[in-house]
């Protein structure tokens, strides 16, 4: 894997899924691209594909040997019983992993409605809202990773800021890092992981990598130029090189209230801490129109965010 990075797939696990190398392995990354309740992410020598945000197939590579995995918490009812071979040595047995994939999206829709997953299903949608739509294009932000999670912290997103821009969009040597933090509803925004704590949760990771973001930026680079090479982002150009400005760490709002006082409450936490030099550069999105394309002309530093949403941030507030 290039750079040393932790996430990424190794070359011939990239050929097996652009090229019918005789395993068929292409046709699971044909029917992503196909199916846009379906995402696909790069981890380390394996890849998950989400639905509705929950994982519903791992495929792992060892040493050119393929395995498959899903999870059987997610079966409630039991439609699909047993499932097919974890191994994946022929051609069959990718088949038999296609068939079975709507089975397997109804059980995950019954477990689901039981154990609903509101931030993951609404990651999932950003991330294809700014990488496979067709308005992907002309939206500013490519959603590198989700659910991403190691020693030094968890992020819900982390996307590369690449302006639309025709200058800019040419420019693949000045790439911008963002760290996304997704709220779904109130009720995620107060407490042990409200805004407020997350805030510092950062504060605290940076303190911990001592700002070298550099192997971050390498591991990111490497999945954003296989997802590109794999046809998952829209973009003529792959990353060559992230800056060193500021990372963005950016706040996605789904479904607030404008009659709770919660993100109010928290956004006045927020405003003791956000001029005290901070490491990043903290914003706070809103949509353009209804949608979940991330324009930079929707992300706002806080005292913009706050003097322009005050009535929906919360509506008996007193606006200037």
């Amino acid at each position: 894997m290039a750079n040393g990075s932790n996430r990424g797939i190794s070359i011939q696990f990239m050929e097996a899924l652009q090229k019918n190398t005789g395993l068929g392995l292409n046709r699971i990354l044909d029917l992503v691209k196909s199916d846009s309740s379906l995402c696909l992410e790069i981890r380390k020598d394996y890849i998950n594909i989400y639905y509705r945000g929950g994982n519903i197939l791992k495929v792992s590579e060892d040493k050119g040997q393929f395995t498959v995995y899903f999870n059987p918490n997610y079966i409630l009812h039991g439609l699909i019983n047993p499932l097919p071979s974890h191994i994946l040595s022929t051609y069959g047995d990718v088949t038999k992993w296609l068939c079975v994939i709507p089975f397997l999206k109804h059980e995950m829709d019954l477990w689901f409605g039981k154990n609903p997953k509101n931030e993951r299903e609404f990651q999932q949608l950003l991330a294809r809202e700014n990488n496979l739509t067709t308005a992907a294009k002309g939206t500013d932000y490519f959603i590198c990773d989700i659910e991403y999670a190691n020693t030094a912290g968890r992020f819900d997103l982390i996307a590369a800021y690449w302006p639309s821009s025709g200058a800019q969009r040419k420019n693949n040597t000045n790439i911008g890092l963002a760290f996304i933090e997704m709220k779904y509803a109130d009720r995620a925004m107060t407490g042990k992981s409200g805004i407020f704590d997350h805030i510092n949760d950062m504060i605290n990771y940076f303190n911990l990598v001592g700002n070298n973001l550099t192997p971050l930026k390498q591991e990111m680079q490497q999945v954003f130029n296989q997802k590109q090479a794999l046809g998952l982002i829209y973009n003529q150009k792959q990353i060559k090189q992230f800056n060193n400005e500021k990372p963005e760490y950016i706040f996605v709002f789904a479904n607030h209230d404008p009659d709770s006082r919660i993100l109010y409450n928290e956004l006045q936490k927020v405003k003791t801490i956000a001029n005290n030099n901070l490491p990043f550069d903290l914003k706070f999105a809103t949509s353009n129109f209804m949608g979940y394309g991330l324009y930079k002309q929707n992300i706002y530093v806080l005292d913009d965010f706050v003097e322009r949403f005050c009535k929906q941030i919360y509506s008996k507030s007193d606006c200037r």
